[in-house]
């Protein structure tokens, strides 16, 4: 039946070629001649293939066949036709006539199948940690290809170069070693006996994915013995999710270089005084916050946690003046019981616009409960509180100088400025003035780096017992630990592979 079928859409073809464009019947020899079969040539590059015929003084009408259904009919004055995105293993018949713009010469056919594996799809590649360095993960899949083997090669432009054939069914290759900074591209062509692929690239660029735990005391004996519990266990929960990690007091921070080593710095810091200024820090904080500052400029990021928020005013993100003058709410309490859960709020339904953050990487693995017009995740269960507020309002407005219930006030504070709210009370969610849970991206700024912050009351990182005592031999008594730490891992991750 193929073969009839073929037989009757060349008999309709060629009774196509003696009709001008108007479909009438010439009944003597067209006034212009066919176009010579052997001098139209075509080439294929990639997916795009190419009619080539000598310059004439004619137009040339080019009309495309595929499954004996016309697609495409188009007329040029160029001696050449591409025809784009062009399918494997799909016939295409080409019907070239030249015209005058009146008359029409008869056709001449030309056909073209393109043979040969198809692309290799998923190309993906994934960054590895390892002892004493990096490797990177390259994956892909051949399904619907029908390719026995794929060419595979990589290079970092420093003459490392990689070329292997990697028989099908194995879908993924390793890189051992690759070096921070550096940028790979990989490339594939998958083959088989009747033909290449187009080749499917990615590039990819070497992050430093090296973290630290940032502490205002000398050793981690001295925090864990001397020091706030929040912060204490921070940095117990840190050293068994990051081994490779380090401690790092900032008395031992003595140049900017001293931190080119690290991607990432985890600042936790938890008052309980009200008595202490929230915006003031020891000593060696300040003398070190000038080499924070610059390596932070060239692309350092930061997870500030708790009051540990207020540091973005010291290295410059936020002016100092406008953290402290707008409204603001900084708690230091000691704690006491409290029955509720508190849950924090990850959708904006401001009038006419909504906004759902519930999608960012800091809550993968959280679950964003609907209710009414937000979201939730819950952060804290009964039992032990404290305020640990330290969440800011009006910047935004403040910033942009457009009114807080504006669409256009987000848009200019994201896409200007660089800060993107991420969580808010449940009473703020019909204004875009709180920066409760927030990143400070490089926006408007020559600071390369990103800054997290975690300013929610409910988030801290150790509740005590219900008599306010603790033992950070014991887990948290927070109901909703795993939300808190899960978001933690969360964002330190996220940082790493900026």
């Amino acid at each position: 039946m193929k073969d009839a079928r073929y037989i009757i859409f060349f008999i309709a073809a060629a009774l196509a070629c003696s009709c001008n464009a108007d479909m009438s019947v010439h009944i003597a020899d067209p006034i212009i001649k066919a176009p010579v079969e052997s001098s139209i040539e075509g080439t294929l590059q990639g997916r795009t293939y190419t009619l080539n015929w000598p310059e004439s003084e004619y137009l040339m009408e080019v009309s495309i066949y595929e499954g004996g259904e016309i697609v495409e009919t188009a007329v040029t004055a160029d001696n050449f036709y591409v025809h784009s995105d062009i399918e494997r293993n799909v016939e295409y018949i080409y019907v070239l006539k030249f015209t005058d713009g009146t008359n029409f010469s008869k056709g001449t056919l030309k056909t073209f199948i393109k043979r040969g594996a198809g692309e290799c799809s998923g190309l993906k590649t994934t960054q590895i940690e390892r002892e004493g360095g990096y490797d990177a993960k390259v994956e892909w899949s051949t399904e619907d290809t029908d390719a026995t083997a794929v060419s595979f090669a990589a290079s970092n432009g420093k003459g490392r170069d990689i070329n292997e054939e990697i028989p099908v069914g194995t879908e993924e290759y390793v890189i051992d070693g690759v070096i921070t900074g550096d940028t790979w591209t990989v490339t594939l062509i998958a083959r088989n006996d009747e033909g290449e692929s187009m080749p499917v690239a990615d590039t990819f660029t070497v992050k430093n994915m090296e973290v630290a735990y940032l502490s205002m005391y000398g050793t981690p004996d001295e925090l864990i013995a001397n020091g706030d519990d929040d912060e204490a266990y921070g940095w117990i929960w840190f050293h068994k999710e990051y081994p490779q990690g380090e401690y790092l007091p900032f008395s031992s921070i003595s140049s900017a270089e001293s931190l080119n080593k690290y991607g990432t710095l985890f600042f936790m810091r938890d008052i309980e005084d009200s008595q202490v200024d929230a915006f003031t820090f020891p000593e060696s904080v300040t003398a070190a916050t000038p080499f924070i500052k610059a390596w932070y400029k060239e692309g350092g990021n930061l997870l500030l946690w708790g009051h540990a928020v207020t540091y973005i005013g010291h290295i410059g993100r936020i002016s100092l003046d406008m953290l402290k003058k707008n409204d603001n709410a900084i708690g230091r309490d000691q704690g006491s019981h409290n029955g509720d859960t508190w849950k924090m709020a990850v959708q904006l339904a401001v009038p006419g616009f909504t906004k759902d953050f519930s999608s960012h990487p800091i809550y993968n693995g959280l679950e964003a409960v609907p209710s009414g017009d937000t979201k939730f995740i819950a952060v804290k269960g009964p039992g032990f509180t404290e305020d640990n507020n330290c969440v800011f309002f009006n910047i935004p407005s403040v910033l942009t100088n457009i009114e807080n219930q504006k669409k256009a006030c987000y848009d200019a504070l994201t896409s200007i400025y660089g800060i993107y709210p991420l969580g808010v009370w449940d009473s703020q969610i019909t204004w875009i003035s709180q920066l409760n849970v927030w990143e400070a991206r490089q926006g408007n700024t020559d600071f390369k780096g990103t800054v997290l912050c975690v300013g929610n009351g409910g988030c801290n990182f150790y509740m005590k017992q219900m008599d306010g005592t603790y033992d950070l031999s014991k887990p948290s008594a927070n109901s909703y630990q795993d939300n808190i730490e899960k978001m933690a891992r969360n964002a330190l991750d996220y940082l790493r592979t900026l």
